[in-house]
């Protein structure tokens, strides 16, 4: 099997791991409140400290891929964060899960720093779009399988709950892979030319803007979606099978993008994308009884717009140099999804203030803002220009 197809594996499926294990813990606030003693307030808490140790891990393990190598980095930080996945199934007391939880985030972040590197770097130059599309495309498969896993487990769930959390645990079974059967990858000569982040803040800091619009748009509809959809008329299951479904076309359509970006403008992409999400969010999320209909497909309409994001990381790949990718798509990555993360528990806050029809509307504007400041920015973007062998933005840019 060449190199390649090996390294596609371990970071779509390191990948996979990561976001499974982000969002399964999810399924079982009820349980961790009943046994920790804890409140609804404290696991959203738990919930965010996974996403607030990404950016650490990100920004961290990052550098030590840039310094180390991302194959070795990668295989640290998904062994780390399926360990601590074992350490919170059975942990004694509320500390110790809270403890793990942040730490178990950090190796999230330094999974994604290094992995999506490792990914892109391996691939042939021509393959580059559609590979980094794969490996993006784990979000929707890792987000799916939580849904399959926690439909197996219903039925004792409120017994065997530490067992669902305990799957967290499999994707170990990753760094082996990629210990054995992905080569090493050549270290980049940190001393050949030195690099400073700062020759890198426009596109660290456009990147940043884009990825941040793209997840709090996401979240600003999929954390409440299955709890707000029933009061205009979905019921719970369809709920339950629209998670999978979207869940599905999020992986078939990051993949698409991933393709067409080798072959269309990327700018052109992306805005069409951003564009298509901002019109249905508006039926997805319906604010008045007139687009109630129309609410399921354009939910699935919209999550094919939102496909369009890995063109984001790809074109900072695109215009950053080999030694400094890590530290940057971690930076920027996480940052993203930490700042959809803020804005997703501040709506809750609202929520709980003003009723669902009210937040509805304040979901819709919110969605409607995020995506602006995508289309804004991405607007800004111009073409590379190739220098010593990698692509780098244009100074002017």
């Amino acid at each position: 099997m060449k190199d390649y197809i090996n390294a596609t594996v371990s970071s779509t499926g390191a990948w996979i791991g990561n976001i499974y294990d982000l969002t399964i813990l999810t399924y079982v606030y009820v349980e961790l409140e009943r046994y920790y003693h804890i409140t609804l307030v404290d696991v959203s808490l738990l919930f965010a400290l996974g996403l607030i140790g990404r950016f650490f891990g990100g920004v961290y393990l990052g550098n030590m891929s840039d310094k180390h190598g991302s194959r070795h980095i990668m295989i640290i930080s998904t062994a780390g964060y399926a360990v601590f996945a074992g350490i919170m199934a059975f942990s004694p007391d509320a500390i110790i899960l809270f403890a793990s939880r942040f730490i178990q985030g950090i190796f999230m972040g330094g999974e994604w720093a290094s992995g999506s590197v490792l990914g892109y770097e391996f691939a042939p130059q021509n393959k580059r779009g559609t590979i980094f599309g794969i490996i993006q495309s784990g979000y929707g498969i890792g987000y799916a399988l939580t849904g399959v896993t926690y439909l197996l487990f219903l039925p004792t769930i409120a017994v065997n709950w530490r067992y669902l959390l305990i799957t967290g645990a499999i994707p170990l079974i990753i760094a082996p892979y990629t210990l054995f059967r992905v080569p090493k990858d050549i270290l980049k000569d940190n001393n050949v030319e030195k690099i400073r982040l700062l020759d890198y803040k426009r596109p660290l800091v456009k990147s940043m803007v884009m990825l941040s619009g793209f997840f709090a748009a996401y979240f600003s509809i999929f954390s409440f979606y299955p709890t707000i959809a029933p009061s205009f008329g979905v019921s719970p299951s369809t709920v339950g099978y629209m998670m999978i479904i979207t869940s599905i076309v999020i992986t078939g359509t990051f993949i698409i993008f991933g393709n067409l970006a080798m072959k269309i403008s990327k700018k052109t992409l992306l805005i069409s994308g951003v564009i298509i999400s901002l019109i249905f969010a508006w039926f997805a999320m319906p604010f008045s009884p007139f687009l109630k209909p129309f609410s399921l497909l354009s939910l699935v309409i919209f999550t094919v717009g939102i496909g369009s994001m890995p063109i984001v990381p790809l074109l900072l790949m695109e215009r950053i140099n080999p030694v400094a990718r890590g530290t940057i798509s971690g930076i920027s990555y996480n940052f993203g999804a930490l700042f959809g993360g803020v804005i997703s528990v501040v709506l809750g806050f609202i929520g709980d203030y003003v009723g669902y029809s009210t937040l509805i509307i304040i979901i819709d504007v919110t969605t409607l803002l995020c995506l602006i400041a995508v289309i804004v920015t991405a607007s800004t973007i111009r073409k590379t220009r190739n220098v010593n062998n990698y692509e780098v933005a244009n100074r002017a840019e």
